[in-house]
């Protein structure tokens, strides 16, 4: 399949820095553009001029743009959203704040992102695995069935697996879980920027260095309103007049990076994110045909899976590991060795991940494939 860089895409590739290597690493940490450099830039240099605190007020309408642009892209009321520190920030803050009690269960498949189980574990939360289908995806019929006879706590899902092309048919969840009155918690850090995350979930939370390509150390987080009276929120004086959500924001925070991820934000809406969406799936795609031959490796999805990760075994007993070093120093060819620990629940050893973005080419490709080879 041709992958022509036509507009927008070229313009895409054109409002960034050129990259100093072969970068197919975005499910990682994205390539900001220079619009949003020059943001983060700008309010940095108004904090050191004018005031730390006069910058973040005279930010205030940025930053109110940004959660509304989160809003739109969760299907969340604009009072629900929050800015956070990390996916990771947010998970933490709501399980502090979410009424639990004792014995209460965490729905989850087998694909949950190997972190999220420890933090559950922390809260006292007992994991129950769903059961899914021969790709990974949770099997909505039996989770119908468990409901009706026995309701977790809430159902987490991580909308896009991190160490494959595995999408969660999060509609179909939705539809069963509020039929039973279940709450579902959506982590979208591989998910925000890459597939549609309007889901209507309880809960929505991503970080932003991702596939919206926003700066690191900013995440989202945004809670349905039918929720916020029940949260064991800490009410701080000093957020007095805000909306409940907003007291989940750190104010020791990033702030020159939210304004960076507001832009980011911007630039993603302008586009429109189902062009965004149809244009990774084609660059996932393409780059699953391309590397399905390539000497040494297989391709753990079928070529037609959903978005633009791209993870591959080895098969002639290479190390993981030590492939992703050699990519890097000797091809200059930035790509994530994936380790067991990402998914626990589901993976038997690691993979090598490949996630470009919406700026990838053919003669990209072509060197991703030799340098592939190369390494076997």
């Amino acid at each position: 399949m041709a992958l022509a860089l036509d507009e927008p895409w070229r313009e895409w590739a054109a409002a960034r820095r050129p990259a100093q290597l072969l970068h197919v690493d975005t499910a990682a940490a994205g390539r900001s553009s220079s619009a949003v450099l020059a943001a983060v830039a700008r309010h940095m240099d108004d904090e050191a001029t004018r005031g730390a605190y006069v910058a973040e007020a005279d930010a205030s309408g940025v930053l109110d743009a940004g959660r509304a642009a989160v809003a739109e892209l969760f299907s969340m009321p604009h009072d629900g959203v929050a800015f956070v520190e990390s996916a990771t920030a947010a998970l933490t803050a709501l399980l502090a704040v979410w009424p639990f009690v004792d014995g209460d269960v965490v729905a989850v498949a087998p694909s949950e992102w190997g972190p999220n189980l420890t933090a559950f574990e922390h809260r006292g939360l007992h994991l129950r695995q769903l059961m899914v289908d021969g790709n990974g995806r949770i099997d909505v019929d039996a989770l119908e069935r468990s409901l009706a006879g026995d309701r977790p706590g809430i159902v987490h899902v991580t909308h896009m697996a991190s160490h494959r092309a595995l999408e969660q048919p999060l509609s179909d969840i939705m539809a069963v879980c509020s039929r039973f009155d279940v709450p579902v918690w959506v982590d979208a850090a591989q998910a925000l920027g890459h597939v549609d995350t309007a889901s209507g979930a309880d809960v929505v939370y991503s970080t932003g260095r991702k596939w919206m390509t926003g700066p690191r150390g900013v995440g989202v987080l945004g809670v349905a309103e039918h929720h916020w009276d029940r949260l064991r929120m800490l009410r701080r004086p000093m957020a007095d007049g805000l909306p409940p959500i907003r007291n989940l924001e750190s104010h020791e925070a990033n702030v020159a990076g939210r304004v960076g991820l507001a832009a980011a934000l911007r630039k993603h809406l302008e586009l429109g994110p189902h062009a965004v969406h149809r244009r990774l799936r084609e660059v996932g795609r393409t780059t699953r045909e391309c590397l399905a031959d390539v000497p040494g490796w297989v391709l753990v999805d079928p070529a037609d899976a959903t978005g633009a990760i791209t993870a591959i075994r080895p098969t002639d007993g290479q190390d993981v590991m030590t492939a992703r070093r050699r990519l890097l120093e000797q091809h200059g060819v930035l790509t994530t060795a994936a380790a067991v620990a990402r998914a626990p629940l589901e993976m038997t050893e690691p993979l090598l991940r490949i996630s470009p973005h919406v700026d990838l080419t053919e003669e990209m490709l072509a060197g991703l494939a030799a340098a592939l080879a190369a390494v076997r």
